[in-house]
């Protein structure tokens, strides 16, 4: 009761913009009104301040030394790289107002970079190498420095390559210029672990291996599909040249947060209320999150306070952030666990000090009900994959609002084939003068839309600490339309509207994802003016989820909340789903929009947004050429098949469009084959191809007497078609030299248990092959084949 006094006696004394925040709820007299389901105010042990609107702002300075060391977070070292000899790297904290200096010195023998995710700052501060800021040469030194308008809970990372997978990510947090509450709060920053270097990582999923659908027991093979009583749906699904279904692309080893696989924060007592600043700093997953010690509340997303709201499973998108509102247990420790969403791990911090209380497990992933689910929606062959149906076994995604679990829709819109729109027009009401950005903010051209007090409490509840405002409800599992902004988030009417409209495309198979079926190497730059305001509208047609971020900006997502829609920088697209975002173009020059699942943008998702009539950098005036080598880069793969009665190798160099393919086939009686083709794929799924090549084979005890010019003997240059056919029969037609004609229909990677698969081919040359290979490990197989022309061996598979 005596929290409960301090409180009343506090309103009467409190200033007049303290009793008008937004969000707050307050009922009869001077008594809070309690949420249930809210932490309890009389449990609250902060310290109530004065707020700090005078405050004035500071240089603070930071020094990030950024160097290669070897790591080991799961008994197996590999080369990685840290911030100051520690991964995540340091978090940087700063007040509304201050002045960052940060100085990168980079210690490696390679570039790197440093972006600053989510932070509002001069185009040239902005970290993207090549495009807005020159990288950070080897044993060089870039100095930052911006001012910071904002407040909230953002992230760095690096933008190089594919260093941010190998460590280089860290926190920030901002704390605003008035604090209606000091309380305790932690950083926690998710991320994902891989023992495999990460340029390995692409490698192999470009050439679409197996093995990590194989650790998660995901590749939906018919002899499961067959035993679970699935097989009508897995042929089906194939012969509508679609992949197995998926929700990630990579198995990790390990999900960390802060750099561990389980923390600990002691120093919660019983009874508090403590604020955790979540932040997805992961390469590519989403993670669930829960707290065993009930319902969490949710304050701000992306650093932008919401009217709070209770949730039991929020699942937070790659690189979004969430400030939640936690009660520690009055006896015991509670687990808040981040599960992976593909329910293959999960990394837990235990807040407070006592005997662990545990986080409910997930369910397993059912791929066929998945699967099943989606030849519900319609007949498979007549959709569009958006060129997935190329995929194996990492394709696939969830469905837009079907929760794969079994559960309620946990994130995007709630409803299959619903519009994150819900049907409403744009609003086009000017917001109000008290609705305005602060002068600071609208002064340096950012936009911030209707956020004071970012990263503050100005929406809490006084009482219960996460009223749900004007929603209503009870504690339950997260989606977006439950975000609402404290402030109403409309665009300036007078202005002109810009519309663009963009596809989401990919092709699993070739591991190539862009907009509109280009890849940013293909691509022209989206072009915008200043004054305009600009929806963005995004069709995602693959099989795969995306959490889109641009740099720069702040967006309205547009969501059931309507004119309240909240204010983000990264928003997650389901699969086959729709979304669209608004905001005021107020910036100038040119700034990146991007998938933010690390291997997705590397592989081509990615677009430069550019305003017309604005200055021009270096980078700009040669089109971006170094930026945009990064997702046409060539790869190499091989398989060679070391059997009793010869060997058999294959080899694939490949980048965006085109594809070098070698085969070669040697037996101990000295005969061999070797056929090279050059591939130029021409339709935007990637299912057709034309090639050219040669051909050479002499097998010299396969020769009838006086066998010239033959499939046995034989020198010719050849062309042809590739197509893929339903159930991912790949079919080629070719003409050689010498005017013969030639049909092959080939099937590899047929799978028929989880680590159990097989390869057919026959053609009209009345030559075929049956090979059949078990998985031990991601670089070896068990196999067996029997060729039509080398007979039956058996031996490895060795897979590089």
């Amino acid at each position: 009761m005596r929290v409960i006094f301090l409180l009343a006696a506090l309103l009467a004394t409190l200033p007049a913009w303290a009793q008008s925040m937004p969000g707050m709820r307050m009922g009869k007299g001077t008594e809070p009104h309690l949420t249930q389901s809210a932490p309890p105010a009389a449990e609250l042990q902060g310290k109530i301040v004065t707020p700090r609107s005078g405050y004035v702002g500071k240089r603070v300075e930071y020094d990030l030394y950024v160097d290669e060391r070897l790591v080991n977070f799961t008994g197996r070292t590999r080369r990685a790289i840290g911030i100051n000899g520690q991964i995540p790297a340091p978090t940087l904290t700063f007040n509304e107002g201050d002045t960052a200096v940060i100085r990168v010195h980079n210690q490696m023998h390679m570039e790197t970079s440093i972006h600053w995710h989510g932070i509002l700052l001069p185009n040239e501060q902005d970290g993207v190498p090549y495009l807005n800021t020159a990288p950070v040469a080897p044993g060089g030194t870039h100095t930052f420095v911006f001012p910071l308008i904002q407040s909230g809970t953002y992230w760095y990372h690096s933008h190089t390559m594919l260093q941010e997978q190998d460590g280089v990510y860290g926190s920030i947090v901002i704390h605003p210029k008035r604090i209606p509450y000091e309380m305790k709060e932690y950083v926690l920053v998710l991320s994902d672990w891989t023992d495999h270097q990460s340029k390995e990582v692409l490698r192999y999923l470009k050439r679409t291996g197996e093995w990590f659908a194989v650790q998660k027991g995901a590749t939906q093979s018919y002899g499961e599909a067959l035993a679970a009583g699935y097989f009508k749906d897995k042929l089906k699904q194939e012969w509508g040249r679609m992949p197995a279904m998926d929700l990630t692309d990579i198995y990790y080893n390990k999900f960390l947060t802060n750099g561990q696989e389980k923390g600990y924060f002691k120093d919660a007592k019983p009874g508090e209320v403590v604020r955790l600043r979540v932040i997805n700093g992961s390469a590519s997953s989403y993670f669930f999150l829960q707290y065993a010690g009930g319902p969490m509340q949710v304050i701000a997303a992306d650093g932008i306070n919401v009217e709070p709201f209770p949730v039991n499973k929020l699942e937070i998108a790659t690189a979004e952030t969430y400030d939640l509102l936690v009660t520690v247990p009055t006896m015991g420790a509670a687990e808040f666990r981040a599960t992976a969403n593909d329910i293959t791990g999960y990394t837990s911090t235990y807040i407070g000090e006592g005997e662990p209380m545990k986080a409910p497990d997930l369910p397993r992933i059912n791929y066929f009900q998945m699967m099943r689910e989606m030849g519900s929606m319609g007949n498979m062959s007549g959709m569009d994959m958006g060129g997935a149906g190329m995929t194996k076994q990492q394709g696939g995604g969830e469905m837009k609002g079907m929760d794969m679990s079994g559960q309620k829709p946990a994130s995007g819109s709630p409803m299959p084939g619903m519009d994150m729109q819900h049907g409403t027009a744009p609003a086009t009401t000017a917001p109000s003068p008290q609705n305005r950005p602060a002068n600071a903010q609208e002064k340096a051209g950012k936009s911030m839309g209707t956020m004071q007090d970012m990263g503050g409490m100005s929406g809490m509840d006084m009482g219960g600490m996460a009223g749900m405002g004007s929603m209503g409800g009870s504690a339950g599992d997260f989606n977006y339309n439950m975000l609402r902004a404290l402030n109403p988030t409309t665009l300036d009417s007078t202005k002109q509207w810009r519309e663009i409209n963009l596809t989401l495309t990919g092709n699993m198979l070739r591991y190539v994802w862009s907009f509109d079926n280009k890849t940013l190497s293909q691509a022209d730059k989206i072009p915008i003016r200043k004054g305009e305001n600009v929806r963005m509208t995004f069709t995602n047609t693959t099989m795969m989820r995306h959490p889109l971020h641009l740099h720069g900006h702040f967006f309205r997502l547009v969501n059931a909340q309507g004119a309240y829609s909240p204010m983000k920088h990264t928003f997650d697209i389901q699969s086959m789903g729709k979304v669209s975002i608004e905001f005021d173009a107020n910036e100038e020059q040119d700034w990146f929009f991007h998938c933010h699942i690390l291997y997705h943008m590397m592989a081509g998702m990615a677009r430069i947004v550019s305003y017309e009539g604005t200055p021009q950098n270096q980078y700009a005036r040669t089109d971006y050429k170094e930026l945009k080598k990064e997702d046409n880069r060539p790869y190499l793969w091989a398989d060679l098949m070391a059997h009793s009665q010869g060997s058999f190798l294959e080899t694939t160099l490949s980048n965006n469009r085109h594809a070098l393919e070698f085969e070669g086939r040697v037996n101990y009686q000295g005969n061999f084959e070797t056929e090279t083709h050059l591939l130029r794929y021409l339709d935007n799924r990637q299912f057709l191809a034309a090639f050219v090549g040669f051909d050479y084979r002499n097998n010299r005890t396969l020769l009838a007497e006086g066998e010239r010019n033959t499939k046995n003997n034989r020198r010719v240059f050849d062309v042809g078609l590739y197509y893929l056919l339903p159930l991912l029969v790949r079919s080629e037609l070719r003409l050689d030299s010498n005017g013969k004609v030639r049909l092959q229909l080939e099937r590899t990677d047929l799978p028929l248990s989880n680590n159990f698969f097989a390869d057919l081919l026959v053609n009209t040359d009345r030559e075929y092959n049956v090979a059949f290979r078990y998985m031990v490990s991601k670089y070896v197989s068990l196999s067996t084949n029997y060729d039509s022309d080398y007979k039956w061996g058996a031996g490895l598979t060795l897979h590089y």
